[in-house]
């Protein structure tokens, strides 16, 4: 059952990344420290489950293979905060 379960989630991971980097010719992503997000108890299944680091190689390896590009935004980027049209940050 456990194999199972690990061959369907690698299956899917494979076939969204393709799809991901046949789609795009960049792609962004932001550097996340997983190791201190598992440390919190409601998100460490979910991210334990979504395999991200796994993710992130095959993203890698296919967008070398298909000549894309990616690009990493740094963890203490204020991503949501930047308004995607006029640029301006919002203060908290």
């Amino acid at each position: 059952m456990h194999t199972r379960i690990a061959n369907t989630r690698n299956n899917f991971l494979h076939k969204l990344s393709t799809a991901l980097v046949r789609h795009a010719k960049t792609l962004c992503l932001e550097s996340l420290k997983v190791k201190n997000m598992l440390k919190n108890s409601k998100l460490a299944k979910a991210l334990s489950d979504v395999s991200i680091s796994a993710f992130n190689t095959l993203l890698e390896y296919k967008a070398k293979y298909y000549g894309r590009k990616i690009l990493r935004a740094d963890a203490f980027y204020p991503s949501s905060k930047t308004c995607s049209s006029c640029g301006n940050k919002r203060r908290t």
